[in-house]
């Protein structure tokens, strides 16, 4: 169900672009809410496409973990490297987007306008835009994400580790 959510909201996104919609990458998810405003409780397509992702995420590393357990250690040390430098990255991408979007509020309120929804980063292609709430939510799922990816492996690496060692007992003398 995740999987169906996050393939709808990208395919959305994708064709919502291409024929014009917006130039402002993840305008899109962020410009329309579901159910309408008027209702007590309401989500940006952008919400939903984070839950999934975590969701999805969860789900399909929950399944894989006796498969996990199973790996070599060199391959448990690459993905547990590629994991780290996700959360490395990620981490910095979520303190830059805040950055900036403190710096764009505090910027917007002094000219009196409050949208946190229409704030964009130029930065690097001032042709191609982001939305900075749909840039700082992708950046905290990838980091909630990475973070419990690297948890999981930890957990299927001493697993292994407990394995091999009821297999292979200490001779202590």
């Amino acid at each position: 169900m995740c999987g169906s959510v996050v393939f709808g909201l990208t395919a959305y996104t994708v064709v919502a672009s291409i024929i014009g919609h917006s130039n402002i990458v993840g305008e899109v998810l962020v410009g329309s809410q579901a159910p309408t405003p008027a209702d007590v409780v309401y989500f940006k397509p952008v919400s939903f496409l984070m839950i999934a992702a975590i969701g999805l995420t969860f789900s399909g590393f929950e399944l894989a973990k006796p498969r996990l357990a199973k790996t070599g250690s060199m391959w448990m040390s690459i993905f547990k490297l590629a994991t780290f430098l996700g959360i490395a990255l990620s981490a910095y991408e979520v303190f830059y987007n805040f950055a900036i979007w403190t710096a764009e509020i505090g910027s917007n309120s002094l000219l009196g306008s409050l949208n946190p929804d229409i704030l964009t980063n130029q930065f690097p292609n001032p042709n191609e835009p982001w939305n900075l709430v749909f840039a700082t939510k992708l950046t905290t799922t990838i980091l909630a994400v990475s973070i419990y990816i690297f948890y999981v492996l930890r957990q299927a690496e001493r697993k292994r580790e407990e394995q091999e060692s009821i297999v292979r007992p200490e001779i202590t003398a």
